[in-house]
């Protein structure tokens, strides 16, 4: 039976049939915590975080596990059940079914009856919306995307860091583009993409060590071979503007990418310009597609943060 420890008094608590304690404090005879863990993992970048916020009193952990959930939805992916979430999430199936129940409660997840499942529902659009419309960045630069796409039969986007990945909030295509259509909302690997290399030019040296760390822990034995590639990338943005990246993120897919650093170099973004290798000559995306991506990277970037 759990033991509630206050100023040198020991009360006995009784434990709440089926549910664990995910976080347990003692108290000295002064009243100052004195310790607190997590007993429930919180993976995050591929690295379990809860030992970071164990004694983080400000740290809501139903709040970060409830958050996983709704990240656990993928495009394409279809309905998950408790137990798939569970294993997407490292957390028990007992509180998955806790948050999934509240979650569909509040509206944002669709419980799928006859699969015994869920699915997002549109209510969370609300949460994303408001911060594509405070975006500035994305208004002013929409238009000249849409000119380069037109000008390079390609697809232009923004994207803004999610972890490790790149998320785009702006996309443009050709109309002559039928394929390789990445939508507001997509994301592409850091590591592995032109954009994504061009956010990790864009960064201080201290974050991108901390990504570079991340990146380890994900790509393992592969990390070395892949480093060397990113490291390739920067110094090609350091020399010229942009880097060109053939055949890693997806096969037979290529594209250049360009940072943005605003002013103050407290907020990095980043651009790309690619398609199909089919349709994209190589020559081209060197000298025509990633200078005029680099101007409009420089043109736009003043504006960010305002």
């Amino acid at each position: 039976m759990p033991r509630q420890k206050t100023k040198g008094t020991t009360v006995a608590r009784p434990a709440q049939e089926g549910r664990t304690t995910e976080r347990t404090t003692e108290r000295t005879t002064g009243g100052a915590a004195r310790g607190s863990r997590s007993a429930v993992p919180l993976i995050f970048d591929d690295a379990d975080i809860s030992a970071k916020h164990a004694n983080d009193r400000k740290f809501i952990w139903a709040l970060a596990r409830g958050l996983e959930i709704l990240r656990a939805f993928k495009p394409g992916q279809g309905p998950l059940g408790n137990t798939e979430l569970s294993e997407l999430t490292n957390l028990p199936k007992a509180t998955v079914s806790r948050l999934t129940y509240t979650l569909t409660e509040l509206g944002y997840l669709n419980f799928i009856k006859r699969l015994g499942k869920y699915e997002p529902a549109a209510s969370i659009l609300s949460l994303g919306y408001p911060v594509l419309a405070n975006m500035r960045v994305r208004q002013i630069a929409h238009e000249y995307m849409q000119q380069l796409a037109s000008h390079a039969n390609a697809s232009v986007a923004l994207a803004c860091r999610d972890r490790l990945s790149l998320i785009y909030v702006d996309a443009c295509s050709s109309s002559a583009l039928t394929t390789l259509w990445l939508d507001i909302g997509s994301r592409v690997g850091i590591g592995i993409s032109a954009i994504g290399r061009a956010y990790l030019a864009g960064v201080s040296d201290a974050v991108r060590e901390e990504m570079f760390e991340q990146l380890a822990r994900r790509h393992g034995a592969d990390w070395p071979d892949l480093k060397a590639r990113v490291l390739d990338s920067i110094a090609e943005i350091h020399e010229r503007g942009f880097c060109y990246v053939d055949n890693e993120w997806k096969r037979e897919v290529r594209a250049v990418g360009a940072p943005l650093i605003s002013a103050d170099g407290t907020t990095v973004m980043a651009m790309n310009c690619g398609g199909p290798s089919f349709a994209l000559d190589p020559k081209r995306m060197v000298e025509d597609f990633g200078p005029r991506l680099v101007h409009l990277a420089r043109t736009i970037s003043p504006m960010m943060g305002r």
